[in-house]
């Protein structure tokens, strides 16, 4: 049997098809020796990657959340106008999830199991960061604080609201939207989804 040393990369496949065996076997069922076996190497060269299935299962999140934070920063780039920010983001929330529905699925699996080992897990729910993205890190903002810092000059348009509620309330939109296209694609059109998406964000019901 192949070893990780005649496995090009190892690293990215593991979290790769790590994320895919999470998604297929769910959390209770997702080891290191079943992704050792489908990727074709021993059992023991995981551990040369990661230290146990709940440190590979945390990289997988981290690889998830750094490319949210920046399809949401790339959403935004060159816009000024704090509602069209505002805007901008939700799109890209929205389309972000579109793109990467198996993000979606894998979040809601680990999404009663946010904590491993005393460490929290970077979630795309709660808007919480690993301990050393607190700590230092690129310095680079992440989805939430994007989203609230769009949503913090609209404040005075919603009186007897805190701009945490306010937050909350956009929020909910959007990653409600990206839930039921991810799960229900047929409720939008295929041609000119983006653009629908867009409407459905600027309007308010």
């Amino acid at each position: 049997m192949p070893t990780d040393y005649h496995h090009p990369n190892l690293r990215a496949s593991l979290l790769a098809e790590g994320r895919s065996l999470l998604i297929s076997e769910g959390y209770a069922h997702f080891s290191l020796r079943k992704l050792a076996q489908g990727l074709g190497v021993s059992h023991n060269a995981p551990y040369r990657h990661f230290a146990s299935r709940e440190e590979l299962i945390l990289a997988i999140v981290r690889e998830d959340q750094a490319r949210f934070d920046a399809a949401l920063a790339a959403g935004i780039e060159g816009v000024a106008d704090p509602e069209e920010r505002l805007y901008r983001l939700g799109e890209a929330y929205v389309g972000f999830f579109l793109d990467n529905p198996e993000v979606l699925l894998l979040f809601q699996i680990l999404s009663e199991r946010i904590g491993f080992q005393g460490e929290a897990i970077v979630s795309l729910f709660t808007g919480t960061a690993c301990a050393e993205a607190r700590e230092g890190g690129s310095g680079e903002r992440d989805g939430y604080a994007l989203l609230a810092e769009a949503a913090r000059p609209l404040a005075p348009r919603f009186p007897g609201l805190s701009e945490g509620e306010i937050l909350l309330g956009f929020w909910a939109k959007v990653h409600g939207l990206a839930s039921l296209l991810v799960s229900k694609p047929e409720y939008l059109p295929a041609e000119g989804r983006r653009e629908r998406v867009a409407r459905l964000v600027r309007t308010a019901f």
